[in-house]
């Protein structure tokens, strides 16, 4: 202890600590309240411990252990079971399940009983498997009872009843009669974990004849006594006709229950049911009226984040003929998680940019142009606002992750880019994020761009690279690609970008049949 500490008063150390605390020197303000707590002084102790809860609210559970470990020397109950659940989850510190029984042991020691109830928790998976374990867990879930923690009662119930999580492993004999029983009394003594475990005894037949009206009665108890899980219980069972006639409906005021009392699942849950409410059924065929309901289910299912909800929104505007509000919701989905959303959009914007290629390929056809009667500006110009269109539906595209849109945007770059405005800088950005495309080749296109001193097929971009036309040329021939056979036998003939290697020459020229300059048969 610092020599200055021992000569304070409990009271003077704890309003130094204090005083540490209110400037943030909360490493100064700990040493000062441990000191103070060690020698007796309960409000040193309390602070120290809201100190410590403070420290473990931030994260920062290095601090907090150091607190809660000054104050669990001294018996504070609390402070062990806080380090009982920091060991047990390894939050500041390696996880240590003996370290966390031993906690959790002197907390019940200490006076809390969720300490037994703790420890015995600890020892689940054993006792599924093991006889002489499940008694001593019984013992302190028992003790946890005498203390007030009837959560106990669930807990032994549990390690009777049969199909739980561990009955895949042999272990001791299984009585769904006593552990319907637990739960029972776990009921009686208002326990919600007891209530909702019950009720699922009565709806599946175990451990008794199969009684619904009994199973709902106590899961309307447990939720009138502030229970959530149960929200998700009855919706569960309303929404799969499980043991109840299926009720969509009731399903979905009790997801929505669960989310009002602070479950966000209930949110998505309930968004799922809306979902299921609001299907438009193949075909559409609905009244009027329907058509609406199934609407506004959709909409609600959308609005509580169930992502696929825009999906059929987007659909039905689409039946419609809303193509601005098929596009808005399908972006909405998109950017609420779903995949299908996405895949839609870039079908969308595809087809958009499909059709006015189209356009122009029929539009520039002899026959038409013959018709036409136009002058050739006149039909460039025709050409270069139907492809400026495309190009504006083809970013789209390729913004929302479509590479083969990217790689048409570089098929369109590299013959017109001078006419759509667009530099060398848009060409090879749309072929490095096209390079996985199916539908075109990017790598062609940057072997023109690359190859030779000048553009030799009409290309609006050129930048001779002799190694990269080279190293692409024999990517694509090594992949069997016979036309790059024989670009790389002439580019081994001439040294081209390589070295100089008539072997290697002769070698592609067999393969492919061509024949270097000079090699010609006289």
């Amino acid at each position: 202890m610092d020599q200055n500490m021992k000569a304070l008063s409990k009271e003077e150390l704890v309003r130094l600590g204090l005083q540490y605390l209110k400037i943030h020197n909360w490493g100064r303000g700990m040493e000062y309240l441990s000191h103070a707590a060690r020698q007796g002084s309960s409000k040193g102790a309390n602070e120290l411990f809201k100190l410590g809860k403070s420290f473990y609210d931030r994260k920062q559970y290095p601090e907090a252990i150091e607190c809660f470990d000054v104050l669990a020397e001294m018996g504070h109950g609390e402070s062990s079971l806080y380090l009982g659940k920091m060991y047990q989850q390894g939050l500041g510190c390696h996880t240590d399940i003996q370290a966390a029984f031993d906690y959790y042991a002197s907390a019940y020691q200490n006076g809390s009983a969720l300490g037994a109830l703790r420890a015995g928790q600890l020892m689940m998976g054993d006792a599924m498997r093991s006889r002489k374990v499940r008694e001593i867990a019984v013992s302190w879930f028992e003790e946890a009872i005498k203390g007030g923690i009837y959560e106990g009662y669930a807990e032994i119930g549990r390690l009777y009843l049969e199909n739980d999580n561990f009955d895949f492993v042999k272990g001791p004999d299984k009585d769904n009669k006593t552990a319907l029983s637990w739960f029972l009394r776990g009921a009686i003594h208002g326990d919600n974990r007891s209530r909702e475990l019950a009720s699922e005894c009565f709806m599946k037949g175990k451990g008794t004849s199969p009684n619904p009206k009994r199973a709902l009665e106590l899961c309307h108890q447990a939720f009138h006594d502030g229970s959530v899980s149960v929200c998700f219980k009855l919706g569960e069972w309303y929404s799969e006709g499980r043991g109840v006639k299926k009720n969509l409906s009731l399903a979905l005021a009790w997801y929505l229950k669960g989310y009002e009392r602070g479950d966000e699942r209930g949110k998505y849950e309930a968004g799922r049911i809306s979902y299921l409410l609001g299907r438009i059924p193949p075909g559409g065929h609905q009244s009027p009226e329907e058509r609406q309901k199934s609407l506004n289910y959709l909409r609600q299912a959308a609005e509580y984040g169930y992502a696929e909800a825009w999906f059929e929104l987007a659909e039905a505007s689409e039946q419609e003929g809303d193509e601005k509000t098929v596009e808005k919701f399908l972006r909405k989905g998109m950017n609420a998680g779903s995949e299908e959303c996405r895949t839609k959009l870039m079908i969308y914007y595809n087809r958009h940019a499909s059709k006015l290629i189209q356009e122009v390929r029929k539009a520039t056809t002899p026959e038409a142009m013959q018709k036409s009667g136009g002058s050739e500006e006149e039909i460039l110009d025709y050409v270069n606002l139907k492809y400026k269109e495309a190009v504006y539906w083809l970013k789209k595209a390729a913004n929302v992750g479509d590479v083969d849109a990217w790689a048409i945007l570089a098929n369109m770059y590299l013959y017109w880019g001078h006419r759509l405005g667009v530099t060398e800088k848009d060409f090879l950005k749309a072929a490095k994020n096209g390079n996985a495309a199916k539908s075109i080749d990017v790598r062609r296109l940057l072997w023109q761009y690359y190859a030779g001193p000048s553009p030799v097929n009409g290309e609006c971009f050129h930048k001779e690279n002799p190694r990269k036309a080279y190293l692409l040329a024999k990517e694509l021939a090594h992949e069997g690609d016979r036309s790059f056979m024989k670009i790389l036998a002439d580019y081994y003939a001439r040294g081209y970008g390589t070295y100089l290697s008539p072997r290697l020459a002769d070698k592609y020229a067999g393969i492919s049949g061509y024949k270097p300059p000079g090699k010609e048969s006289t």
